[in-house]
């Protein structure tokens, strides 16, 4: 998901990694590097059909990106965290602190997003988070790199739910805005910040009729949001 791609992104771009080899350009040397983090440090995959970083405009396109985890708890499917035609990162980081880094804006467009639980307070989204976190710096203060994302908003994005296998929510959306994204969240923040406004913009559809474009398995969504949020 963006989680992942903004985080390693911006931990590529803090650390010194972004000198490109003379054989690669550098949209070239930052991909490989992200795809090698993602793979032999968060353990999870992450595919992508072009991949370009503008440092001009500070802009990072990336299309057909997908984040899918190995969770062996879930069936390879429900491990597809991600799927987007396109994501758009913008913001002059390269003007900021080394350690402070702040982006305007993360824009994913024609996207699945799939959260699928296999437990309580767990998922493929906690996981790949938890695997994340585990690998900022935290031997010394000097080190830790601070970010955020202003605006996240996802667009033509259809969100599925699971729990445990069973299916508990499809819904096609044509906007879904996230609150601001920082580096200091915690695993299950992360995860409120994505399913609260979920949660309210299907509570909004279902109060319209405009049920056309969504699948819920009511009884079994209003247990989970009773079990994972403690409201519904």
């Amino acid at each position: 998901m963006k989680h992942l791609v903004t985080a390693a992104m911006l931990a590529l771009l803090s650390s010194g990694c972004v000198e490109a080899k003379p054989e690669q350009t550098l949209s070239e040397h930052v991909a490989q590097q992200l795809r090698e983090r993602v793979d032999q440090r968060y353990d999870a995959s992450l595919s992508y059909a072009a991949f370009e970083l503008n440092t001009l405009t500070a802009e990072l396109v990336v299309t057909d990106v997908g984040v899918k985890t190995r969770v062996a708890a879930l069936d390879d499917g429900l491990n597809q965290l991600l799927w987007a035609e396109h994501l758009r990162l913008t913001g002059d980081w390269l003007s900021q602190q080394r350690n402070q880094l702040q982006l305007d804006s993360a824009l994913i467009s024609n996207a699945q997003l799939t959260i699928a639980y296999y437990g309580s307070g767990q998922s493929n989204l906690h996981t790949l988070i938890d695997n994340v976190q585990a690998q900022l710096p935290v031997h010394r203060a000097s080190e830790e790199v601070l970010w955020q994302v202003d605006k996240v908003m996802l667009e033509d994005v259809v969100v599925n739910l699971f729990d445990q296998g069973r299916p508990l929510v499809s819904v096609k959306l044509a906007r879904l805005e996230l609150p601001p994204l920082h580096s200091q969240q915690t695993s299950q923040q992360w995860v409120d910040s994505v399913l609260g406004p979920l949660l309210e913009q299907l509570i909004q559809q279902v109060m319209r009729g405009d049920n056309e474009t969504m699948t819920v398995d009511m009884p079994a969504l209003m247990q989970f949001a009773w079990r994972e949020m403690g409201a519904f």
